[in-house]
């Protein structure tokens, strides 16, 4: 069996009572997280310190995911040597380090507890000492390698690495929040924080294209969940939101309907948070990043929330929530989100009062937040896989690679991006217009459609099949090359 040390710091200064359930949860989150692919383990705890059996065999995949249990600061891999006297350590040292360290620079490195007739400073000399002939030279301020040390009671634990791990709290022992995941980069690395501070967070999309969002959705938060949400196996709340864009569209004052889709979210994510026992609502808002993160559209929107609304990212900027996006692992699916603009105005307001959304919010249906509710669909994190295959074969044969002869040919982005580049011969059309674009020029055509990302074509091109039209989509790049 290996040894792997792990260390802790938040955790090892709170109360006795408070430490020993954390210390608890996180050789839970530990033990299941090693369960999880398969390998037996067995977790003690010592002074400030957990110590994880793992097989030899075993080491490098064990390593990998300890250091993703939130709660963990550093972890090392361990030689374990009992010992009687100070000369046991240095022989110890001797057998392990003397190939190492030749014709290298060394420091040593001690940390002891527990009652000895030395200090840690003779622990050092005497291992210094012995080392020396074998190396370059020792070198404090400089070393090319580190020899650490650590001595607990009547053993000592030797290592030469130490491994970064999440930091944070325990997984669980804040309490559980949902958290509202839109698929970009902003959302999964805010709901990454409040998981890093010990929060359970469960996860609610609002989708507006389906499946095409879904797929999006569910890939990223995979990539969220699988990796960092060790020892909690979270629900997805799916709702078909697909309703707002004509009720909006009907209804509502056109330069409010991102602010006035938020405060619809919110209130729908505050009765389903509610109803598993959530604390609270996580958003991936950056101050002034987009018309509806203002501090007077943000004052607005959570007017009449009443459940605390927790926004991690509230003072970083994109490079910092790219960049976090990149170290947790959401950030080559969150490139592939494209987000569907037919419920967002070219012209939002930035400066909206709680009165005025409130007009907008009081025209809607009264049977809306309802009838959203009862469309929810719950998942747990664990199935998404198998989901995403299913939605996925559905959509199998709708990209082409492409354009038939005769084909109409669209352009699903903003007439701006049109007026750069497009496709020759291809229109310019808004989402929202697409069907009754394509009614108009008959069921006799085969239609190609393109964006910027694939979202809204796809869904278009799926929605226009619906209706019994030929339809497919392309993907932008491959038209540039093309043309």
């Amino acid at each position: 069996m290996a040894l792997i040390l792990v260390r802790y710091g938040e955790v090892a200064i709170k109360r006795s009572g408070t430490r020993s359930l954390m210390e608890r949860l996180l050789m839970h989150h530990i033990l299941s997280g090693l369960r999880s692919i398969s390998i037996d383990a067995r977790v003690t705890r010592s002074q400030g310190r957990l110590f994880v059996e793992v097989p030899d065999d075993k080491i490098k995949d064990s390593i990998d995911v300890i250091s993703r249990v939130f709660g963990v600061r550093s972890l090392s891999p361990v030689k374990a040597y009992e010992f009687k006297e100070l000369n046991d350590i240095v022989n110890a040292t001797v057998k392990e380090w003397s190939e190492l360290i030749r014709g290298r620079r060394f420091a040593v490195r001690v940390h002891r507890v527990g009652s000895h007739n030395f200090t840690s400073m003779d622990v050092a000399k005497a291992i210094g000492a012995a080392l020396k002939p074998f190396s370059a030279g020792v070198d404090l301020e400089k070393p090319d390698i580190e020899l650490f040390i650590e001595v607990r009671g009547n053993k000592a634990f030797l290592f030469t690495e130490m491994i970064n791990g999440a930091g944070g709290l325990p997984l669980g022992s804040e309490g559980k929040l949902l958290a509202l995941i839109s698929g970009g980069f902003d959302s999964p690395v805010a709901a990454w924080f409040m998981m890093r501070r010990g929060s359970y967070v469960d996860a609610l999309f609002c989708s507006l294209a389906y499946p095409i969002d879904v797929i999006n959705f569910l890939r990223v938060t995979h990539a969220l969940f699988s990796r960092w949400s060790i020892g909690y196996d979270p629900r997805l709340f799916i709702i078909d939101c697909s309703s707002l864009i004509s009720e909006f569209r009907a209804k509502a004052n056109p330069h409010m309907w991102s602010v006035l889709f938020k405060r619809v979210l919110y209130v729908v994510a505050s009765r389903v948070a509610k109803s598993i026992g959530a604390l609270g609502l996580v958003t991936g808002e950056s101050l002034g990043q987009v018309s509806s993160q203002t501090l007077h559209n943000l004052m607005a929107i959570e007017y009449g929330i009443d459940l605390p609304i927790y926004r991690p990212l509230i003072g970083l900027d994109k490079d910092d929530i790219m960049n976090y996006a990149r170290r947790i692992g959401t950030y080559e699916e969150s490139m592939r989100t494209e987000e569907f603009c037919a419920i967002f105005s070219e012209k939002p307001r930035t400066r909206v009062t709680i009165e005025e959304l409130n007009k907008e919010f009081n025209k809607l249906d009264q049977d809306l937040i309802n009838n959203l509710l009862s469309s929810a669909v719950m998942l747990r994190a664990s199935a998404v896989n198998k989901v995403i295959n299913e939605l996925m074969l559905g959509t199998s044969d709708v990209e082409i690679d492409h354009v038939p002869e005769d084909a109409v040919v669209i352009d699903l982005r903003s007439r701006g991006e049109y007026e750069l580049w497009h496709y020759p011969g291809a229109i310019n059309v808004d989402v929202d217009k697409l069907v009754s674009t394509a009614e108009t020029m008959g069921r006799d055509k085969v239609y190609v459609l393109y964006c910027s990302r694939g979202l809204s074509s796809k869904w278009g091109a799926l929605e226009l099949r619906r209706l019994d039209f030929k339809a497919f989509s392309i993907d932008i790049n491959r038209l540039r090359r093309s043309s």
